[in-house]
């Protein structure tokens, strides 16, 4: 699908640069989105040409933002093959300690944002199109004191199978990269002493978008492609690994 039109929302986040930079390469072109227009643009400078690569200072989270935003792109290349909705916040925080408006705050991010943008470009969209999405593996196991974010990605999951089974008819994809942490420098920084071997890098999910763009996802309809890393649940009942087994040495 080299040469396809994809609008890449919250491409200011932090697995923005490496989908940017594999889809530009790959020869795709792109209206990258974000609010933080100075650092669309720097992506723009480092991994785009004028006529391959726009950008868009916009909030897609709002259907009028996100309106403007697809029919953009098609005014901008065209057309409009699909979307990569990497638009999201993470949550943590006690039930008793985390006050409802951080409840909404959360979902309209993760999950609401992911309705608005796909109702904005799926009248522009036709066979072979695709949206890609991102969950995470809490919203299968959540764990403690991270409910909001749980039930966000859960949410999302759920209404992207429903989506999928909409959209399979008109040829078009969706699905979706389930990831852990993203390994970045920022992240180092805020969390340092934190266990490596649980993170992922971001060029590793880039790769999994690059394949649920591609004709190589074909036969994928309402899937969820898992980019994990060495991360894994764990309890104390299992114990540890056995001698030398798996863990750092």
């Amino acid at each position: 699908m080299t040469g396809s039109v994809f609008l890449v929302a919250g491409a200011t986040g932090r697995l923005g640069e490496a989908t940017v930079r594999l889809l530009a390469e790959r020869g795709d072109k792109l209206l990258i989105t974000g609010r933080n227009k100075d650092r669309l643009a720097e992506l723009a400078k480092s991994h785009g040409t004028p006529g391959s690569l726009e950008t868009l200072a916009v909030d897609i989270t709002e259907p009028g933002g996100a309106q403007f935003a697809a029919a953009e792109a098609v005014r901008q290349f065209g057309s409009l093959t699909g979307l990569v909705h990497l638009v999201g916040q993470f949550s943590v925080g006690p039930l008793m300690l985390t006050d409802v408006s951080t409840y909404a705050e959360v979902l309209k991010s993760n999950f609401l944002s992911a309705v608005v943008a796909t109702q904005a470009v799926l009248p522009h969209m036709t066979e072979g199109g695709r949206l890609v999405y991102f969950g995470s593996p809490l919203a299968d196991e959540p764990l403690a004191a991270v409910s909001a974010y749980a039930a966000s990605k859960s949410a999302l999951i759920s209404w992207m199978r429903s989506v999928a089974h909409e959209v399979k008819r008109r040829g078009i994809h969706a699905n979706a990269v389930s990831l852990t942490l993203v390994d970045t420098p920022e992240m180092r920084e805020e969390r340092p002493g934190l266990d490596l071997d649980h993170t992922v890098s971001a060029e590793l999910v880039a790769r999994a978008v690059g394949f649920l763009t591609s004709a190589e996802s074909d036969g994928m309809y309402g899937s969820v492609v898992p980019v994990l890393g060495r991360f894994g649940f764990s309890s104390v009942l299992a114990g540890g690994p056995p001698p030398g087994v798996g863990g750092r040495r």
